[in-house]
């Protein structure tokens, strides 16, 4: 079974977030995926090195971290680092979530959602959205070689 590698950023991983696992990694199981969370409650500043290796397919991370860091900064750093993978940025504060991530403080490329109502649905749409590309990436690598006859 491969794995999904799925960087988490969460301050206050609490029992509802283990159930939210537990449904993540059933969710994946279904796909034939073994789901390995990272989870961190900030983002240090030498992790940067893993996300250039590739380790990571997709990351959801809260809008407010340990150290006073926010997510939508850490987002913009690993963009700006040249990470390219499906984020979802997520916050029990809608208000702060929007003003933070739309107009001139618009990021491209993120999913977001805002209360953790319906948090683990939005999850798991996100995993299916990188399979997806997953899957499409390797169908056309596959005709590609068929085309060419590599």
């Amino acid at each position: 079974m491969q794995e999904l590698n799925l960087l988490w950023l969460e301050d206050n991983f609490s029992k509802d977030f283990e159930d939210v696992v537990n449904i993540l990694t059933k969710h994946c199981h279904g796909h034939h995926r073994h789901l390995e969370i990272h989870s961190l409650s900030y983002y240090p500043a030498d992790f940067q090195v893993k996300l250039f290796e590739g380790v990571f397919s997709v990351a959801f991370i809260d809008l407010n971290l340990e150290k006073g860091q926010k997510g939508i900064d850490i987002i913009k750093q690993i963009r700006d680092n040249g990470a390219f993978i499906d984020i979802l940025l997520y916050s029990n504060n809608p208000g702060q979530l929007i003003e933070l991530t739309e107009g001139r403080n618009y990021v491209e490329g993120i999913f977001r959602h805002a209360t953790y109502k319906g948090l683990e649905e939005k999850m798991k749409n996100v995993i299916d959205q990188v399979l997806y590309k997953e899957m499409m990436a390797i169908k056309r690598s596959d005709e590609f070689k068929h085309q060419t006859g590599l």
